[in-house]
């Protein structure tokens, strides 16, 4: 009983913090465009959660945690076809930074990534990574817009499992809910 009245009395609270926040939930493709690796680039896929501080919404700094998915397949020397699978947990920093109003209910936006993928097991490739581009927000309700992100991104690719280090540059597209 008194854990549900320190709950409502807690929620107006909450509630009027909340514009103090931000949260971010994307989805998308990571298309390979150079690598150091002697394979051709990874495409992929990523899915990326973060969360922040909204800084009277001229600023947006926070920090995530995100699922990247790499795919790529090569013709060994004797003439087969290998496939390789690679995954990062990437953990990072970000800041949004709206740079113009478009019409009534769209925004312009840059964002940036910073992070580091700790190494996991023979599963998880561990690594510096770093993100930069633009996104369009559609206002959906009230402080919720959906986004669409394109930007370019440079992953390395470490791992006690594998011969040699490598890193890629790649592309990406995402499209997210982003609630302020």
């Amino acid at each position: 009983m008194i854990a549900a009245l320190l709950f409502m009395a807690a929620l107006p609270q909450a509630q009027a913090q909340s514009r103090r926040t931000y949260t971010l939930i994307q989805a998308g493709g990571l298309l390979g465009v150079s690598t150091t690796s002697a394979h051709a680039p990874m495409h992929g896929y990523q899915i990326q959660f973060s969360f922040g501080r909204n800084f009277h919404d001229r600023v947006y700094a926070g920090l995530g945690l995100s699922q990247d998915i790499y795919r790529g397949s090569s013709v060994m020397a004797d003439g087969s076809r290998s496939s390789r699978r690679i995954n990062t947990l990437p953990i990072f920093g970000e800041v949004r930074a709206p740079l113009s109003s478009i019409g009534m209910l769209g925004s312009l936006s840059a964002a940036a990534n910073v992070g580091y993928a700790p190494p996991m097991g023979a599963e998880y490739f561990g690594g510096f990574m770093g993100k930069a581009g633009f996104s369009y927000g559609h206002l959906l309700a009230d402080r919720s817009d959906l986004l669409f992100s394109v930007g370019y991104g440079f992953q390395q690719f470490d791992s006690r499992f594998s011969a040699a280090p490598f890193s890629q540059h790649n592309a990406f597209i995402s499209v997210g809910l982003f609630i302020r």
